[in-house]
Parts: structure tokens; C-alpha cells; sequence
């Protein structure tokens, strides 16, 4: 098929909400009024007179979500089918999120209005939905029989549980999709999907180690199948003595970035977000003509919200620019704007 379509919309939304680099000119700012009068302006966003944050990511996320379902009509084939399945993402996130509400005991309902995939009215309004109710609610989506497994784990884990068991689900259901496709966007599409997966069981590993203590041969039910990590040198980080044994042997590899020496192993999610956004931006420029181009723009769409929210929240907290900027996944430019 022909991607002409999809190319011309790929560099329109591209040139809109991310070639501004909007995150760094809130930075600049330097104060939320500021910055949001700036997100407002280049997003196109409505926001009440002093909106909480939640409102800002929610409404930005929806800009994102509408944005790439437009995408859609443009497919055919195995392109269309792979990226209907890269866009139930967004249900998975919805998932997350009611999960996270029910088991903190947060207000579902505030959750209900923010849904960007799933029908709001999943979540019975004026009622309680403790863990029994939201496992019944469940029973009626695609995810309910897989999900049911993990209704008898501790409160202090299950969060975990069905966060990995979800994106194990929607990885290997990507990378069986995107087999079926033709062998240029097949192989620009595998090896961004490979390192993503890498990245992740990377981290599901040292996160497991680290705050769950999960068992070793559970923990290696819930690694993603696929990405670029030898199954040999995947097992041995699985099966690690401990959380420290496994660090060490990951700085032996390639990905030693994630454990510098020198740095609070808390920066791994940043440092791994980050280069998968390099990885995303190279797929993006050098993709042309291809569905790879509109799948690198999904995640950067993604990682523009999340640096949104870590500038106007760093701001309210009063972290120093310095600070704020180094967690932000935009690459590192000498002279920058915001310095």
C-alpha cells in the first residue's frame, strides 16, 4: 500500500506537538502560568482557569489518542490489523489506571471520566468498586479470564503483577502482528518493538528483584518473549543471586547505561525511556515512507506528554531547571533555550 497519506499527516502532527519541543520552553518559562499558556497555544488545548495536573495529562492524552486513531483510515491489510492492536495500548493504560484507583483506594470515579479506550460505563457509577467488583466488571472484556489468575494476590504486589502480565500480553500479541507484515515495515517495525521489549523485561528483572522479591522461576513467566537479549543471558539475569548480582552483570553488557556507576540506580527508568526515545526519533526520521514512521510518532506522542507533566510538576515543586531537565526523555543540546 501506499503511505503517501500517511506521511503528509505524520510530518503535520510532528511539526505541531513535537518539533516545538514545548516541555523545554515551559522550562524556560520557568513558573505553571506561563507554562501552560504555552501548552495551551501550541497543543490546542482547553484547560479550566487553574487546572489540576491530572486535567493537563488527561486532556493531553486525549489529543494524542484521538490524533492517532485518525491514522487508522489510512490503513489497509496487515498494516491496519497491526495498528489496531499497537492502539489498544490505550485500554491497557485505562486497565492500569483503574487497578492503580481500586487498590489505593482512590476516587474510581474521577477515573471513570478520564477513560480514553475503555466505555466509562464499565465502572458502575454511585457505587463502591472495591477488587471483587472491578474482577466482576472484568469478566466481560477480552482481559477478564486472564487477569481473574492474579485475584487472590497481596494487595502489596498484585499492582505489579497485572501491570507485567498486561504488557507481556500486548508485546507478544504486537510482535505476532507485525510478523504478518511486509518485510520493509516488518523489519523497521521489529527492531523498535526488540529493544522496547529488551528495555522492559530489564527492568520487570530488577524491579522484581528489588521491591517484590519475586520468585525466580515466576519471574521468568511474566518476561516478554522476543527482543534482541540472547535467551541464555536473559535466563541468567532472571535466575541472578540478587538484585545486586544482577546489576553487575547488566553493566557488563550492553546495556550499562541503565546501572551507571556513579548514579542512583532510580535513574534506570529514565535512562532506559530515554533511549528508547533516541531509538524512536532515528525510526521516525529515517523511516520515510513507511507505517514504522506513524509507530516511532505514537511513543514520541507519549513521551511528550510524560515531559510535559515532569516540567509543570518539577515547577510546582520548585526542583531546580537543572534538575527537571534531566529527567525529561528530549535529548541533551549544548544552548539550549531554557539555560
Amino acid at each position: 500500500m501506499s503511505y503517501a497519506a500517511v506521511n503528509t499527516k505524520a510530518v503535520a502532527v510532528y511539526a505541531r506537538f513535537l518539533k516545538p519541543e514545548v516541555p523545554l520552553k515551559i522550562l524556560e518559562a520557568g513558573n505553571i502560568k506561563d507554562g501552560l499558556a504555552i501548552l495551551e497555544s501550541t497543543w490546542g488545548l482547553e484547560l479550566t482557569e487553574d487546572p489540576h495536573l491530572l486535567e493537563v495529562n488527561v486532556k493531553m492524552a486525549q489529543k494524542v489518542y484521538d490524533t492517532l486513531k485518525g491514522f487508522h483510515y489510512y490503513l489497509q491489510g496487515s498494516a491496519r490489523s497491526f495498528y489496531n492492536a499497537l492502539l489498544t495500548r490505550y485500554e491497557i493504560q485505562d486497565l492500569k489506571r483503574i487497578f492503580r484507583a481500586v487498590y489505593h483506594d482512590e476516587d474510581v470515579g474521577l477515573v471513570r471520566k478520564s477513560l480514553l479506550a475503555l466505555d466509562p460505563m464499565l465502572l458502575p457509577k454511585d457505587q463502591a468498586v472495591g477488587p471483587d467488583e472491578l474482577f466482576k466488571v472484568l469478566e466481560a472484556t477480552p482481559y477478564g479470564r486472564t487477569l481473574s489468575a492474579y485475584k487472590g494476590v497481596s494487595r502489596d504486589r498484585i499492582l505489579f503483577y497485572i501491570e507485567m502480565e498486561l504488557d507481556r500480553s500486548y508485546y507478544e500479541r504486537l510482535i505476532k502482528e507485525a510478523r504478518e507484515l511486509p518485510k520493509k515495515d516488518r523489519k523497521e517495525i521489529m527492531a523498535m518493538l526488540n529493544r522496547h521489549v529488551d528495555l522492559l523485561n530489564i527492568r520487570y528483572i530488577y524491579r522484581g528483584k528489588k521491591t517484590y522479591d519475586i520468585l525466580k522461576s515466576e519471574m521468568e513467566n511474566f518476561v516478554i518473549h522476543g527482543g534482541n537479549i540472547p535467551p541464555k543471558l536473559l535466563k541468567s539475569w532472571i535466575y541472578a543471586e540478587d538484585v545486586n548480582a544482577l546489576v553487575r552483570s547488566v553493566r557488563n553488557s550492553s546495556f550499562s547505561f541503565l546501572f551507571q556507576e556513579k548514579r542512583n540506580n532510580q535513574m534506570a527508568d529514565i535512562l532506559a525511556t530515554r533511549d528508547l526515545a533516541a531509538v524512536y526519533e532515528k525510526h521516525y526520521q529515517q523511516a520515510g515512507l513507511s507505517l514504522g514512521r506513524i509507530v516511532a510518532l505514537s511513543i514520541l506522542l507519549e513521551n511528550a506528554i510524560k515531559d510535559v507533566s515532569t516540567t509543570l510538576e518539577g515547577l510546582r515543586l520548585g526542583f531546580g531547571k537543572d534538575l527537571i531537565r534531566s529527567l525529561l526523555t528530549i535529548p541533551m543540546k549544548e544552548g539550549e533555550v531554557w539555560q
